[in-house]
């Protein structure tokens, strides 16, 4: 190889690799500001064909249109917020039965270890669950709530900014055809989610599963992290279950019935819709998942898989970026 060209690229690489450092800097520093206006970025690409259709097929004002779509998505809070919270206070108002159905289970356990000799202390264990603070946790969580409400009124209000914002007229063919491919990742993602998290909550509610509306919104949420998203999805509701029902039958729905709606819907239905265009390794989703959540914490795992999609989209589109696209896919064919 030229010694000239080799050296270009490692210049190429050195100033791409520092840049990265710089963009991470910047957008670890800027996090207050850069979560809420990335969702709201993202709920604007999503509400958009909503607003579009009111607005072309039904003659409405783009204003109208956009205070009637955030009304729709307010009345969809509404409806599901007090399933969600009566879930919860059903579950705390539980909270002494299922410890002590823990504690019979945990002295079940030390009975079965004592028959080979392994020895615990059964009053050591059994004041430590007993003193467990659940409503410490319960408080945390419920403030933890409160800073998320607030957040919620920044997002709510940069949303509007964006939606009744101007359209841009004159853009250029690359930029149309990413905004169109993101919409299509996003509004598409946002649907299939929505019919995992309604699948697996109905079915959660069905089997009389406790906090079924909860773990049907985790669901919903987790479904947006590819590979290991619906892995958890469907491993949280096993300790609640096991607790709750003592026939196994139910506890083997409760696992295959959830399993069978997240890869019906992941490994067939999806990649249907998609097809290769937004494709995204497995390594890659893996270290875009420790990259955004060191930067932006669980908000930041949560929004790993958009933002690398998005990212990978843009590269697509233009030459000079390609390989790095091709390289997030896993297709990176190195010649000599």
């Amino acid at each position: 190889m030229n010694p000239n060209i080799e050296n270009n690229q490692i210049v190429t690489g050195s100033l791409f690799i520092l840049a990265g450092v710089a963009v991470a800097f910047i957008l670890n520093f800027t996090q207050p500001i850069m979560v809420p206006f990335v969702i709201a970025l993202l709920i604007r690409i999503l509400i958009d064909p909503i607003i579009d259709f009111q607005v072309k097929r039904l003659r409405i004002h783009r204003l109208v249109a956009v205070l009637v779509s955030l009304c729709l998505i307010a009345l969809l809070f509404i409806i599901i917020v007090p399933f969600v919270i009566s879930s919860v206070v059903t579950f705390l108002q539980s909270a002494d039965d299922y410890n002590q159905k823990v504690l019979i289970l945990v002295e079940a356990i030390i009975a079965e270890l004592q028959k080979f000799e392994i020895n615990l202390d059964k009053e050591t264990i059994r004041n430590t669950l007993t003193s467990l603070p659940i409503l410490d946790w319960a408080t945390g969580i419920l403030s933890n709530g409160a800073n998320f409400l607030s957040k919620l009124f920044l997002v709510v209000i940069i949303t509007l900014f964006l939606l009744i914002g101007k359209q841009p007229i004159n853009t250029s063919p690359e930029w149309n055809d990413i905004i169109n491919h993101v919409k299509k990742y996003i509004f598409t993602k946002f649907i299939t989610s929505t019919f995992t998290g309604f699948a697996a909550g109905l079915i959660y509610w069905y089997l009389g599963l406790e906090l079924a509306f909860i773990f049907g919104s985790l669901t919903f949420i987790l479904n947006f992290i590819p590979v290991i998203g619906s892995i958890i999805a469907v491993l949280l509701p096993i300790p609640i279950a096991f607790l709750q029902f003592s026939d196994p039958t139910y506890l083997f729905l409760i696992i295959l019935l959830p399993t069978i709606v997240h890869q019906t819907i992941g490994n067939i239905i999806e990649p249907k819709i998609f097809g290769e265009t937004f494709g995204l390794h497995p390594i890659t989703i893996i270290l875009s998942l420790i990259f955004w959540g060191m930067i932006w914490g669980i908000i930041g795992v949560l929004l790993a898989a958009p933002l690398t999609a998005i990212i990978k989209i843009s590269f697509e589109r233009f030459e000079t970026t390609k390989p790095i696209s091709r390289l997030l896919e896993g297709k990176i064919h190195l010649k000599y």
